[in-house]
């Protein structure tokens, strides 16, 4: 998108307050657990972004988070 980024992802069985994100330079770090299901993925980001400008919405299994891209 012209100004900012957005992530989806699919996460089946997860409560949205075992979700954690987390940034290392470039990288967005994905994690989530349930009792019977772990997920975590990192994700390359083309663009600096602003962490903490962060839009989340989890609904259905579905994440999907927005972040502005860093001026």
């Amino acid at each position: 998108e012209k100004d900012h980024i957005l992530i989806i992802a699919e996460l089946p069985g997860i409560d949205e307050k075992s979700i954690k994100l987390d940034l290392k330079k470039d990288i967005l770090l994905l994690e989530a657990e349930s009792r019977d299901r772990k997920y975590a993925k990192e994700i390359l980001l083309p663009v600096k972004i602003n962490f903490e400008s962060r839009e989340m919405n989890f609904k259905n299994g579905i994440l999907e988070v927005k972040f502005k891209k860093a001026k």
